[in-house]
């Protein structure tokens, strides 16, 4: 099969790849949380525990937010990756079948995916958002379906008496 490759084919791709080799200069970001996450393993584990690829920018924000959330993230997360290095599960419904609820690393798993698929990171009503239309949980009818632009219902927003804000099912 012959391929023609003309010049402007050439001058193209010549400048795809000089920007492709620019874009870590040009998002010093993007490269930063790539390699900060690259040496903790989040990333690593948030892409076997969601069985798919996730971003570097997005996974520093979920990383610092589980942090804040639970002062031991840290620990745990090391204790997950060693866990699942040591067994080599081929997919994550084999990890979370061989344990369950009770064990700390399969609570840390469910904490991870949470975030990533909610875009929630904390419980009850010391909730943070860090993602919401990059939320996993529109992933499956992206397609087809706008995200919605409404939260949890009703004086979602409303704050209550002592400052925090109401989630479903709390008087505002």
């Amino acid at each position: 099969m012959a391929h023609n490759l003309s010049r402007r084919r050439l001058l193209q791709g010549m400048g795809i790849l000089s920007l492709g080799a620019m874009c870590n200069s040009l998002f010093p970001a993007r490269a930063l949380a790539a390699d900060q996450l690259a040496e903790n393993g989040f990333l690593t584990v948030s892409q076997f525990l969601v069985s798919r690829p996730v971003g570097p920018i997005l996974g520093q924000r979920y990383f610092d937010a589980l942090n804040r959330h639970n002062a031991d993230f840290t620990h745990r997360l090391s204790s997950l990756q060693a866990l699942l290095q040591q067994h080599n599960f081929a997919h994550v419904d084999e990890f979370l079948a061989a344990f369950g609820a009770d064990n700390s690393d399969w609570q840390t798993a469910k904490r991870i995916i949470s975030a990533w698929y909610t875009g929630v990171v904390g419980d009850g009503s010391d909730l943070e958002l860090i993602a919401y239309a990059d939320a996993m949980m529109y992933l499956p009818t992206k397609d087809i379906l706008v995200v919605p632009t409404y939260g949890g219902g009703p004086f979602y927003w409303a704050v209550t008496q002592d400052g925090k804000v109401a989630t479903t099912g709390e008087g505002a």
